[in-house]
C-alpha cells in the first residue's frame, strides 16, 4: 500500500469509522474511497474530480490535505522539445534580398487595395450566446417517507419531493434515513423522472440479554461498549459484524471469531463469562484472534 493510502486507512481507523460510514458521511460511492486507500488511481474519475474527493475524505479524518494532494500522481510533464538546429551561415541568394528590399512596398500596396472605402461599414457577426444545459424536474418517494435526498453530494431536501428543474445528466442520487440502509444510485437525468425506493431497515446486533446466563457461556464472546468504538468481527470468511454500536451496548457472538477495533480502550471483553479486562489501549486499533 502506498504511504497516501496508508495515511487515510491509519487516520480512518483512529477515528473508529468503517469505509462504509466514511463514504456515508461524504455522499460518496464505497468503491471510491476503497481506490483512495488502497492507491488505485486508475478506478478513480478524472484527476480534478477525484483530487476534490481526497480533499473531503482528508478534512472528515481531521487531516491537513494539502500534503495528501502532493502525493496524489499530477499529469506527466511533457517532453522537452528539441532546439531547432541553427542554420549555416552563408552568403544570400541576390534574388532573396530584392524580395526582401521590396517587401515593405509589396504590403502597403495590398493594403491600399484592401482597405474599406471611406464610410464603408464592415459588419462583424456576433458569436452566437452557448446553449444552456438542458433541465428537468425530479420526483423522489421513499417507503417509509422521512429520507434525506442528496443529489452529487447536496442536499435537495426529504421524500416525498418534487424538486425544480435541475441540470440533466448522470447524476447520482443517495437517500439516508435513520435505522434504515442508506440507497445510492446513479440516475440519468434527461427527462422528467419520478423515482420511488423502498429502504431496508438495518440489521440489529443480538443483545447480550439474550445470550445464555454465564453459566452457559461456553463458547460465547460478549463485547461491552464503554465508549465509542468501531467494531469489525469475522468467523471464518463470514462477517458477522461492522460499525459502532451505541455506548451501553452488548454484543454476543459464537466463538471462534477475529475481532478489529478502532478504540480497545473502550472495549470490554468477556470470554465464556470471565471478565478478560479491556481489548486493548484507547486509540490504538487492534486485532485479536478468539479461538
Amino acid at each position: 500500500m502506498c504511504e497516501l493510502g496508508e495515511r487515510l486507512r491509519r487516520a480512518r481507523e483512529e477515528k473508529g469509522l468503517s469505509l462504509k460510514e466514511a463514504a456515508s458521511r461524504l455522499a460518496l460511492k464505497v468503491g471510491i474511497l476503497e481506490a483512495l486507500e488502497a492507491c488505485r488511481f486508475e478506478d478513480l474519475p478524472e484527476p480534478p474530480l477525484a483530487r476534490g474527493y481526497l480533499r473531503r475524505y482528508a478534512l472528515l479524518l481531521g487531516l491537513d490535505p494539502e500534503p495528501l494532494l502532493a502525493l496524489y500522481p499530477g499529469a506527466p510533464t511533457p517532453p522537452p522539445v528539441p532546439s531547432p538546429e541553427r542554420p549555416r551561415r552563408g552568403r544570400l541568394p541576390l534574388g532573396f534580398l530584392l524580395a526582401f528590399l521590396l517587401l515593405p512596398f509589396l504590403g502597403y500596396g495590398g493594403y491600399l487595395l484592401l482597405r474599406p472605402s471611406p464610410g464603408q461599414v464592415v459588419e462583424v457577426a456576433p458569436e452566437p450566446p452557448p446553449k444552456p444545459p438542458e433541465r428537468h424536474p425530479l420526483r423522489v418517494v421513499s417507503e417509509p417517507p422521512g429520507a434525506r435526498i442528496y443529489l452529487d453530494g447536496f442536499y435537495l431536501g426529504q421524500t416525498p419531493l418534487q424538486s425544480p428543474p435541475l441540470e440533466g445528466g448522470r447524476r447520482l442520487l443517495r437517500l439516508e434515513l435513520s435505522g434504515y440502509e442508506p440507497l445510492e444510485e446513479e440516475v440519468l437525468l434527461d427527462k422528467p423522472l419520478a423515482l420511488t425506493y423502498r429502504l431496508r431497515p438495518l440489521p440489529q446486533p443480538s443483545p447480550a440479554s439474550e445470550a445464555p446466563s454465564p453459566a452457559g457461556q461456553t463458547g460465547k464472546l460478549v463485547l461491552r461498549l464503554e465508549g465509542r468504538s468501531w467494531l469489525r468481527v469475522i468467523q471464518g470468511e463470514r462477517r458477522l459484524y461492522e460499525g459502532i454500536p451505541e455506548v451501553g451496548a452488548e454484543l454476543a457472538f459464537d466463538l471462534p471469531v477475529e475481532v478489529r477495533a478502532g478504540n480497545p480502550g473502550a472495549v470490554r471483553v468477556i470470554l465464556e463469562g470471565r471478565d478478560q479486562g479491556l481489548f486493548g489501549e484507547p486509540g490504538r486499533p487492534l486485532t485479536r484472534s478468539f479461538p
